[in-house]
């Protein structure tokens, strides 16, 4: 599939068509040519279609029950060659990493919440809210962008008063920004994730819970034991954006929400039962504290999800069945639910 790495640009349309074993970073460098760009990976090292995600074309006019399944769908339905994106004319912005200590994460939470409480949200802003709760020396960091070259939007008004350790926020292109994201080097890594309405009761639990656990111990007491955690907010907006567009398969309310992810990092594999354990029970403490607050929402981002989360049966009972009318008018033979291994499958009945 690497070889399918294309990106071609088609300025009468504003679209452009990307291969599905590219890269984004190689996608976006070839639009900055142009002045444009798509809706992608924010680390630009991940795949083009292990984040999006034939035999036939499908869009929101031509098999469109296929266009909405496979928006969800992972690789239950067939395998994808090429996608056609929308393209944005975007390239100079404001944004970068503003970097904090440790014991301003509930200072931040609190900004968070005032941020996705907004009633009238820019458009043009958006952030993620990251901290590394095992490791007091990087601590806490946001990652910020305004798809205008605008400095300090006042979007962002609820973190300006906060004190920084650091600040790389300036005036660049969307693809420097992104190409600044780094993974720490350490090489196996588990994420979890879930889903939750942003209050500040459960803000302050999870503040709690990721700093003070007894498996934040057992995850340190392994070689490279790192535990990080991450905040995204999701806008109706976006929801109401991605039905207008054909669709999918993921069961979202349309409501304000936060797709919380816990990323786990660690060096030899004789810790990788204990590992991904203690990062379980830690998403499980997550989990009952929003479900006590009566915030819990059932969805997995399946791009944060660990290997034996249940994604698909979190897009609900619809969501699920219309995957399987899907599934049986395209593939009644079922070769990618039996033949292709790995991904997350379609549940049985």
């Amino acid at each position: 599939m690497s070889s399918f790495n294309h990106t071609q640009y088609f300025p009468r349309k504003s679209v452009a068509t990307v291969g599905a074993g590219g890269r984004w970073l190689g996608v976006y460098n070839e639009l900055d040519r142009h002045n444009v760009t798509v809706v992608g990976g924010r680390v630009v090292d991940v795949g083009v279609g292990g984040l999006i995600l034939g035999f036939t074309n499908a869009n929101a006019n031509h098999n469109p029950d296929l266009f909405q399944a496979m928006k969800g769908g992972a690789n239950n339905f067939g395998i994808v060659t090429t996608f056609t994106l929308k393209t944005y004319a975007i390239n100079q912005i404001w944004g970068g990493i503003k970097s904090y200590s440790l014991d301003q994460l509930p200072a931040l939470f609190a900004a968070m919440q005032e941020y996705q409480s907004k009633p009238k949200k820019d458009l043009y802003a958006n952030l993620m809210l990251q901290a590394f709760t095992t490791n007091a020396s990087v601590g806490a960091v946001l990652n910020m962008v305004y798809l205008k070259p605008v400095v300090n939007a006042s979007a962002f008004a609820p973190f300006y008063s906060i004190p920084t350790t650091g600040d790389t926020t300036k005036t660049q292109s969307l693809t420097q920004m992104m190409s600044g994201q780094r993974v720490p080097p350490l090489p196996r890594w588990d994420w979890f994730a879930t889903s939750f309405k942003p209050t500040a009761a459960v803000y302050q639990k999870i503040a709690d819970i990721v700093t003070k656990a007894p498996e934040l111990a057992a995850i340190q007491s392994t070689a490279g034991g790192s535990l990080a955690i991450g905040v995204q907010p999701i806008t109706t907006n976006l929801i109401q954006t991605g039905r207008d567009h054909g669709g999918n398969s993921l069961g979202l309310q349309n409501i304000n929400q936060t797709w919380f992810v816990l990323d786990a990092g660690w060096i030899s594999a004789d810790a990788d039962a204990m590992v991904h354990n203690a990062t379980r029970a830690l998403n499980a403490r997550i989990e009952d504290a929003s479900r006590a607050e009566g915030v819990y929402e059932p969805y997995q981002f399946m791009n944060d999800a660990s290997w034996d989360q249940d994604v698909i049966s979190h897009y609900g009972i619809e969501g699920q069945r219309n995957m399987r009318r899907v599934q049986q008018k395209y593939d009644p033979e079922m070769v990618f639910q039996k033949l292709v291994s790995g991904g997350w499958k379609l549940p049985k009945k």
